[in-house]
């Protein structure tokens, strides 16, 4: 009986540490995308979202904002979550985006959701993650970000005028 108890406690601690692991490799992602509908495939609609992955609330009057670039979009829902799926942000309101509060950390990971109807009636739905920077970290490095000042007509390819430091 004294050797059952041991054996016990070491299995339940090896199944609360070892839970969360995952062989799927994929990114964890708390903001549940799985409601989103996208119904434009080979409908001809010509409704777009472009998403930038990273902004800049540094006070420069580059890149400060958090939002979906849109064309041909009739309504928005737009929400970003924390890392702990708290929404932080929420808006219907087409261009309208999310500044964080000076003095935060240096990089942050938010989670975004939107879901758009476009002029011709039809769904685009889409999720993700996208960073607040004060500086570029190391890892991931710069080239890694896209900036809403590099979107283009073929998207986000052009320069980024963004002249941020790298992190200590």
């Amino acid at each position: 009986m004294k050797l059952i108890f041991p054996f016990l406690f070491l299995l339940i601690l090896s199944a609360a540490l070892f839970s969360d692991c995952s062989k799927s490799g994929a990114p964890y992602r708390p903001v549940n995308c799985d409601s989103l509908v996208t119904d434009t495939l080979g409908s001809g609609d010509n409704g777009r979202i472009y998403m930038p992955n990273a902004f800049s609330p540094n006070g420069d009057g580059l890149n400060e904002i958090c939002r979906p670039i849109t064309q041909n979009i009739d309504s928005i829902q737009f929400t970003l979550y924390d890392e702990y799926n708290r929404v932080v942000f929420t808006t219907n309101v087409l261009g309208q985006g999310f500044i964080p509060t000076p003095g935060g950390p240096a990089a942050k990971k938010y989670y975004y959701k939107i879901q758009t109807t476009t002029l011709g009636h039809k769904k685009i739905g889409v999720c993700g993650e996208v960073y607040s920077l004060t500086c570029f970290t190391a890892n991931p490095p710069k080239s890694f970000y896209y900036f809403e000042d590099m979107l283009t007509p073929n998207g986000f390819t052009g320069p980024t005028a963004e002249t941020l430091a790298t992190c200590p």
